[in-house]
């Protein structure tokens, strides 16, 4: 004779094949995907950092106020790259390692400095921000803002980040190698220009004279190829025309390049500087037909009447080779 099951047998056998749901609650759904937006929510966000970024110092402290920037002969910048701190307050190359570990930050006491000599205002400048830096302890990032701070979170320097200026466009130099492992200025009374044009030319005056050639862009990778330049008899500055001469060989150095607000600086293949510009007040430069990237200047160019020009590239026996001819200029 057969036997159900009690009410009792089957309530516990319901009970145990029902999973526990909090008195309240809606059973989930198997296999629901999380309310979307809780990850990315949950998710921590990087934290801004100093590496690799460069900054316009606006103002200074002195006693308890902040003193606005002084402009000087070259405009006041400063970068941080690997744990060294370079720039410049307006008059001299300023420089010197840090310590950054989250919002601390920290500079070694001993700040480095070139020695040129510079109206007084600048050189007071200078020195303030130079003591400011070794006080450093903090600094605080707001945007496009950085203030570098003191031990009790008070402003020492106040900083805009730079915007850089485009690659193509008209530069002036302000600092080259010159082949002892030395920057140094171009001598008072001399202007060397470079001019980058978006169809792969380039063009300037080495302070004696025209220059023309190509150059290859890929990506920051920057060459410029060999130079052809106008004959002319370097009059004027004792001393022109070797620091033609050594511009020219810095141009050949150069692999890369930088660009810091306004500054465009051109690197060697050791990451060092080869030369430094300041962006001229008429920027672009612009050719009517873009060519690509490292295009050399068409055979077919007619130049503007100019003495007799020569490339500084090797001849080889058959005297024609490494030459450039010189694009329309």
């Amino acid at each position: 004779m057969k036997h159900s099951p009690t009410g009792a047998a089957l309530a516990l056998i319901l009970a145990a094949m029902l999973p526990a749901i909090a008195p309240g609650a809606d059973a989930p759904a198997t296999g629901a995907a999380p309310t979307p937006g809780t990850a990315a929510a949950s998710a921590p966000r990087p934290a801004p950092t100093l590496e690799g970024t460069s900054w316009s110092p606006t103002a200074y402290r002195v006693g308890d106020a902040l003193i606005e920037m002084t402009a000087g002969g070259r405009p006041g910048r400063f970068r941080f790259e690997a744990g060294h701190l370079s720039g410049s307050a307006g008059c001299n190359q300023i420089g010197g390692a840090y310590t950054l570990a989250g919002d601390r930050l920290t500079f070694k006491p001993t700040i480095r400095s070139t020695m040129m000599a510079c109206p007084e205002p600048l050189m007071k400048q200078e020195q303030a921000v130079g003591l400011a830096l070794t006080r450093v302890a903090a600094y605080r990032l707001d945007g496009e803002r950085l203030e570098l701070l003191d031990a009790t979170g008070g402003p020492l320097l106040s900083l805009l980040a730079m915007r850089p200026a485009p690659l193509v466009g008209q530069w002036q130099l302000t600092g080259y190698n010159n082949g002892k492992q030395a920057m140094v200025s171009t001598l008072n009374g001399t202007e060397i220009t470079l001019e980058l044009r978006d169809d792969g030319t380039l063009g300037g005056s080495d302070g004696c004279n025209r220059y023309m050639s190509g150059y290859t862009l890929t990506g920051e990778t920057l060459t410029v190829g060999p130079l052809a330049s106008t004959r002319m008899a370097c009059k004027g500055r004792q001393g022109a025309a070797e620091q033609a001469g050594d511009y020219a060989t810095a141009l050949a150095t150069v692999t890369g390049y930088r660009i810091e607000g306004d500054e465009l600086i051109l690197l060697t293949s050791a990451d060092k500087p080869a030369a430094r510009y300041r962006a001229a007040a008429s920027r672009p430069v612009a050719t009517g037909s873009a060519a690509p990237a490292g295009a050399q200047p068409s055979p077919d160019a007619q130049p503007t009447p100019t003495p007799t020009v020569e490339s500084s590239a090797p001849k080889s026996d058959s005297g024609n080779a490494g030459k450039v001819p010189p694009p329309p200029y």
